[in-house]
């Protein structure tokens, strides 16, 4: 099956494909469905979120090492967005009009300077509700997964 689509994947779902959570099967049915794009900031809020997880719930050293060794062979899959000075006003002018805390809005506008620069509609993936809430009346198309 060719995956024509695009969809924007938030962390908050990201890692859903690689921790068994309340969405995970719908996030992996959506991720085999679409061309995954994200912002450049995916792999440190992977992993800082993994880190918390592994805190809070001790997680053992090598499950924590080998998570983040496959969700670093992964990123081959994923079509990374630059944070530049564009998605960078994109993000401040989000801030300024909503309640969207800052790594939010750089993931709503990384989506939008993709829509932008390509003419590509997407759909925006996320498990955030509120930044579901801030990506809709932004104009995109979004999903939720709980």
């Amino acid at each position: 099956m060719r995956k024509l689509s695009w969809a924007y994947f938030d962390t908050s779902t990201y890692l859903k494909l690689y921790l068994l959570e309340n969405g995970s099967e719908e996030a992996r049915s959506l991720v085999s469905k679409y061309r995954v794009l994200s912002s450049a900031i995916l792999l440190t809020e992977c992993f800082s979120a993994l880190s918390r997880k592994k805190e809070a719930e001790g997680v053992g050293e090598r499950i924590f090492n080998q998570v983040v060794r496959i969700i670093r062979e992964d990123m081959c899959y994923v079509e990374m967005i630059n944070v530049t000075e564009i998605v960078l006003a994109r993000a401040e002018e989000i801030v300024v009009h909503t309640t969207a805390r800052a790594l939010d809005a750089i993931h709503i506008a990384s989506a939008l300077t993709f829509q932008n620069i390509t003419t590509i509609s997407l759909s925006f993936i996320t498990s955030d509700r509120k930044q579901y809430a801030v990506a809709a009346t932004q104009g995109l198309n979004t999903i939720f997964v709980e």
